[in-house]
């Protein structure tokens, strides 16, 4: 009974000393990927304002043996503020995706909102180009992360701690020593709470390479920011004017807000002014006249 129980111990170190290998060894292999090949897995693009009847680049081919997390960041300009919301929110669910989150604040008139849309990997490019064609475009920007390297770590180590729970299942169902049942019920619970582990991380892997996340800043305007046309010194008159027309607009708008609301004061300082202005009166009146000079 003794040496069955030596034998088991001794097979619990080599299994453990096994693993250890196995997954030293996974993560070396993961680690051999080349710079180069990290670089020209991914993309990224950012712009001011999408060119008009400009094409979508479809990166399928690039992302069709790795794995890529795709996300963008658009902000937008409307002066349909709830209408843009719905289609927004429409979109979203047209293209099989969800809202994970949205705000709304500010005043009617100058309200600000924040989406985050989930979208399907395959719908990324068009919900990308529709929602340029659904509110005015003032900047986007889209890239993609890498992320096939430690995918395939994952996949090892769980692979490797599978075989190692189905060894210790085995080990256990033959041990008949209290040590070595302990032994291996402790063995065997660290064992699970890492596939646990590394299954929850392979899980939340797949659905942001599944799903892209796309943020869309929605803010609410009188007047649409211009957007550069070209770099020529004619584009850039019309946008310098463009902003200057704006600016004064916002200059008489804020003016004519700020009076609105401080009206009790201005009516005070009037009233006084007011007063002040006939005492001075009264009392140059009733002053006697100057004596002539010698």
């Amino acid at each position: 009974m003794k040496r069955r129980g030596f034998s088991l111990l001794s097979a619990l170190v080599l299994l453990l000393a096994l693993t250890a290998c196995g997954a030293s060894g996974g993560a070396d292999a993961s680690g051999s990927t080349s710079a180069a090949e990290d670089n020209n897995a991914g993309w990224t693009e950012s712009a001011a304002a999408p060119s008009e009847g400009g094409g979508t680049v479809d990166f399928a081919a690039v992302r069709q043996n790795a794995k890529l997390i795709l996300s963008a960041d658009l902000t937008l300009e409307t002066q349909s503020f709830d209408q843009a919301g719905a289609d927004i929110e429409a979109l979203a669910a047209g293209a099989g995706g969800y809202i994970e989150a949205s705000s709304v604040s500010g005043e009617l008139g100058s309200r600000y909102a924040s989406y985050t849309l989930r979208v399907p990997q395959g719908k990324f490019e068009t919900c990308f180009a529709q929602l340029g064609e659904t509110c005015h475009v003032v900047s986007s920007s889209r890239w993609s992360e890498d992320v096939t390297e430690q995918y395939t770590d994952i996949e090892t180590r769980l692979a490797t701690l599978q075989t190692k729970h189905e060894r210790l299942v085995e080990l256990l169902g033959q041990a008949a020593q209290m040590e070595d049942i302990i032994s291996l019920e402790n063995a065997l619970a660290d064992c699970e709470y890492e596939i646990d582990s590394l299954t929850g991380e392979k899980r939340r892997y797949d659905n942001l390479v599944d799903f892209a996340t796309i943020t869309v800043s929605l803010r609410e305007v009188q007047a649409l920011t211009a957007v550069s046309g070209g770099t020529g010194f004619g584009a850039q008159l019309m946008q310098a004017a463009q902003s200057g027309w704006r600016g004064l607009a916002g200059f008489v708008r804020g003016a004519v807000l700020w009076a609105v609301a401080a009206w009790p004061l201005l009516l005070v300082a009037g009233v006084g002014g007011g007063a002040a202005l006939r005492f001075r009166r009264r009392r140059k009146k009733g002053a006697p006249p100057d004596e002539p000079k010698p």
